[in-house]
């Protein structure tokens, strides 16, 4: 890939409560104020980004994604109603899929070129997902990440951008998650809690690090990080430990996001993608096969093991 290497950042646009806690739930308007807000820090610092808009979302609130496009942000499908690939059938996860882009390109106006699963759901057992991404005519993919986690994760796929090759001489680029090697194993550094957490200098470096190595640092984000108050007044009873464990860190998360928006130059995704003619042709032979699965007490099989 020619060029010298970005920083990819986007926002996983959905809301906490529907897209974490319950499903079936409506989406609130506090995910649309909270969307409202981040787009204006953007502009504060002239900076576009791409955002992976649920369907749900944009169906509920229409001049919010209208008004990403018209910042001038790239909008990619984060599927219809956040249910990860492994949970539904190929069937299902096309009908949920095609049904996002058509939301979103009948708001916008504008061809959806890419996708991420949601909670990174392309693992090992659902790499056929991506084959349904090239018949559904996107151009690249950003849901693997490439560490090994109990919920997903494919912890040996490169960590660079690649062209993985699918049937009929269509392939599609993956831009996976961005990880930090530390003592020979991959930890994840990208965003979203890692970066609630996670030092801000840790984070810098850990940037700095990737792009010297000429490698895109893909990040990511959601519009709830940016709200410390929501576990205080959503009126739903949240159990301690999954507040803190989803709160702890948002009172700090726009410094953070901030001051990477200062310090690097960042690219939208479909832009990268474009430059990625010269990158590791990848086939999804060598990932498939059979791991331990992690269950939930009633038998549904969470993700696998990496």
């Amino acid at each position: 890939m020619s060029g010298a290497a970005p920083l990819l950042l986007s926002m996983d646009v959905e809301d906490w409560p529907q897209s974490t806690w319950d499903r079936s739930l409506a989406i609130t308007r506090r995910a649309a104020d909270n969307t409202m807000r981040v787009l204006d820090i953007l502009a504060t610092h002239r900076t576009r980004i791409t955002m992976f808009v649920l369907g749900k979302f944009a169906e509920r609130f229409p001049a919010v994604v209208k008004r990403i496009r018209d910042d001038g942000h790239e909008i990619a499908s984060h599927g219809f109603g956040h249910v990860e690939v492994f949970r539904q059938t190929p069937s299902e996860f096309v009908e949920d899929v095609a049904r996002s882009i058509a939301v979103l390109e009948d708001i916008c106006g504008t061809k959806v070129e890419g996708y991420r699963a949601p909670d990174f759901s392309i693992v090992r057992s659902t790499l056929w997902a991506l084959e349904a991404l090239g018949e559904l005519g996107l151009k690249y993919d950003s849901s693997i990440f490439p560490i090994g986690h109990r919920r997903y994760g494919i912890r040996d796929w490169p960590v660079l951008p690649s062209r993985i090759q699918l049937t009929g001489g269509r392939s599609l680029i993956e831009l996976p998650i961005a990880t930090a090697t530390i003592y020979g194993r991959r930890v994840p550094v990208a965003g979203g809690g890692y970066h609630r957490l996670l030092p801000s200098a840790l984070i810098q470096l850990a940037v700095r690090r990737s792009i010297a190595q000429g490698q895109p640092f893909v990040a990511y984000c959601h519009p709830y990080e940016f709200d410390s108050r929501e576990f205080h007044e959503i009126p739903i009873r949240i159990p301690l430990s999954v507040r803190l464990h989803q709160g702890l860190g948002r009172s700090r998360f726009q410094k953070k996001f901030e001051r990477l928006v200062r310090s690097f130059r960042v690219e939208l995704y479909r832009d990268t993608a474009c430059r990625c003619g010269d990158v590791e042709i990848v086939s999804t032979d060598r990932f498939q096969r059979r791991d331990r699965c992690v269950l939930t007490e009633d038998g549904r099989r969470l993700a696998e093991t990496g």
